[in-house]
């Protein structure tokens, strides 16, 4: 992952996906099933890695949780701190890529480390290999990570570009791909089966998958939900429907994983 990449998106990243109206019925339904696992542990301490602008930090904080927020990039770790909040006394922002983690948390543990909106589909499979034992070794007992990550089969995006006559994009998902971040940046990007994460977080049992995004369209399609407004409410309605759905997280645009360390 190349922190040049993101900090070139930072200054607009909120305005672009954070405070759009598609990139808020996403991180509501995260949060919808966030909240319920949360409040069914004893988490105390978190680490929130690939943080960005440090939305979900300070959602974290505001619960009571004590939260350490990381990013690769600078420039995203220097907006989050901006959002200042005196009502809470955290989130800590720290610039830290995902190869430090085991180097800058050398005596601390967490109860839970939380990636949200696809930042380990940054990396590839033998680096997420060795991410699977630096968690362990960063987790308490018992604790649990929660991911979500790119949906690899999104029955959406693959009907949107077939509809283009674009058979390509279609099926990107399947193989790595260098996905646009805007501003002329890209990254490669890489994206698992929700069997594929499970086979590659082997120190871990996944308790939990659920889709996001099964009905919420991926940001991309942005312009759509601000042309026709009454399909922000049917969306949102439908999906909340039929979210629950785990047999359907392949097939959204997000899928949302619970791990707990064995």
């Amino acid at each position: 992952m190349q922190q040049a990449n993101f900090n070139s998106i930072a200054a607009s990243y909120d305005s672009d996906f954070s405070s759009s109206k598609i990139g808020i019925m996403q991180r509501n339904r995260v949060w919808h099933h966030l909240k319920s696992d949360l409040n069914q542990t004893q988490i105390q301490s978190v680490l929130e890695i690939n943080c960005g602008t440090g939305v979900d930090a300070f959602l974290l904080a505001k619960q009571g949780y004590s939260v350490i927020a990381t990013d690769i990039s600078s420039e995203m770790i220097h907006y989050a701190k901006q959002k200042k909040d005196t009502s809470i006394t955290n989130p800590q922002f720290l610039t830290c890529g995902f190869n430090d983690l085991k180097n800058v948390f050398t005596e601390k543990k967490f109860d839970l480390i939380f990636s949200n909106f696809a930042g380990l589909n940054c990396i590839n499979e033998e680096e997420l290999k060795q991410l699977n034992h630096d968690f362990n070794r960063l987790l308490n007992p018992n604790a649990l990570l929660i991911m979500v990550l790119l949906g690899k089969k999104s029955w959406m995006e693959r009907l949107y570009f077939l509809l283009k006559g674009n058979s390509k994009k279609a099926f990107r998902r399947e193989n790595p791909d260098l996905a646009s971040l805007g501003d002329n940046s890209f990254q490669m990007t890489y994206c698992y089966s929700v069997d594929e994460v499970k086979d590659i977080f082997n120190d871990f049992i996944c308790i939990k998958r659920k889709p996001i995004g099964i009905l919420i369209p991926p940001s991309y399609l942005e312009p759509l939900i601000k042309k026709l407004p009454f399909l922000k409410f049917v969306l949102q309605f439908a999906e909340s429907l039929i979210g629950g759905f785990s047999f359907l997280s392949d097939y959204a645009d997000h899928t949302y994983l619970v791990f707990r360390k064995k």
